[in-house]
């Protein structure tokens, strides 16, 4: 496969959970997945002032709400009406839809998940807005690992769509914690706190790296290594989408049925037959 890892790629995520491209995608790709998003964030806005909407819910003081069958995570700031995160998205928007079908994101992934044909488990959508609050070290795993039996062979991605800088809140990790497996959250810090790894507690002294790269650049990591983002201190947005892929045969997170990712060739016929592509 054209885009499979690499051996020194592989070396690097097996050494410190992750490995990192830069510009995989290029000028005018960005500016339509930047357009794509930026109308899912409208439809999604709209949604929630729309009559019968769901309710906001408060976990911590923090507001959920669920939209257009997306869990919507809105700015930690009450008075903001910006999203901060929505999981999933994709199905809101036929062209982002058709990035699990990439092969520059999924065929590395294959020699991860240890499988050549894949799948989607979950997809999310962040946006970092001017002045967006931070997102607390954690790690995906205990997040997921009630809903998948298959948790050790779930790789998950993340595109930039804008410049990513330490300024801006770019995506930190903390290399090589993958190793030690589960780690300890916080138990004294409401519910929301069971879900974020409690570092200076269970790794005092680690190496914590900030992965700043241009827009466009690919993150491949492991579900167990830690990792967060700060705070958006610039005039910009910073966004990014994630992609979690797991082998074929199992079922979405949030989404009913399963969604294996289609070859070019696989696509072509469907666009043939007439079904969706």
């Amino acid at each position: 496969m054209k885009h499979a890892a690499t051996s020194s790629e592989l070396a690097r995520y097996r050494r410190k959970g992750y490995f990192a491209r830069e510009r995989v995608f290029g000028a005018s790709e960005l500016a339509r997945m930047r357009a794509s998003v930026e109308r899912v964030h409208a439809r999604v806005s709209e949604a929630a002032g729309a009559p019968g909407a769901a309710a906001i819910e408060r976990i911590d003081d923090k507001r959920y709400q669920d939209l257009l069958g997306s869990l919507v995570k809105w700015e930690w700031q009450e008075a903001r009406a910006d999203v901060r995160s929505m999981e999933p998205f994709l199905h809101l928007d036929p062209e982002l839809d058709a990035l699990v079908d990439e092969p520059r994101l999924w065929q590395p992934a294959t020699a991860l998940c240890g499988s050549e044909a894949l799948a989607l488990f979950t997809d999310k959508l962040n946006f970092k807005r001017p002045g967006g609050a931070e997102f607390p070290w954690h790690q995906d795993s205990p997040y997921f690992v009630f809903d998948c039996p298959h948790v050790d062979r779930l790789v998950s991605l993340q595109v930039y769509l804008d410049d990513a800088t330490v300024e801006n809140g770019c995506l930190w990790m903390i290399p090589g914690s993958h190793a030690r497996g589960r780690l300890a959250c916080f138990e004294d810090q409401g519910t929301l706190g069971r879900l974020y790894t409690d570092v200076e507690r269970v790794l005092p002294g680690a190496e914590l790296v900030p992965l700043e790269a241009p827009a466009g650049s690919v993150i491949w990591f492991n579900g167990d290594v830690v990792h967060g983002s700060r705070r958006n201190r610039t005039s910009a947005s910073r966004r990014a989408f994630v992609l979690t892929y797991q082998p074929a045969g199992h079922a979405q997170f949030r989404r009913p049925g399963a969604r294996p990712v289609r070859s070019s060739g696989e696509i072509s016929c469907a666009g043939e037959s007439g079904l969706p592509g």
